[in-house]
């Protein structure tokens, strides 16, 4: 089997200049909810892929939000796309 292989996180400043963080995962809060990307893929057939997870989804936090909690993604330009948290 392959070994799984963190990912590089950076802080980004205002200058441009990147600093590098040491984390399994970030976590973005908007509004109420959380987005959480992970730096470890979840099996070695994931690599080189994100995972993301809304606050109700991530590992130990379950009682935090409902289980009615989806990620919409929208594209934008031709290499971005929108990820937002919708309660339903």
């Amino acid at each position: 089997m392959n070994e799984i292989t963190p990912y590089q996180i950076f802080a980004v400043k205002k200058d441009g200049t990147k600093h590098l963080i040491e984390a399994e995962s970030i976590i973005i809060v908007m509004e109420e909810e959380e987005i959480e990307i992970s730096a470890v893929p979840v099996h070695p057939a994931f690599q080189g892929k994100l995972t993301l997870a809304t606050g109700s989804a991530i590992q130990g936090r379950e009682q935090e939000r409902g289980a009615g909690t989806r990620l919409v993604i929208e594209p934008g330009a031709a290499n971005v796309i929108h990820v937002t948290p919708k309660k339903y």
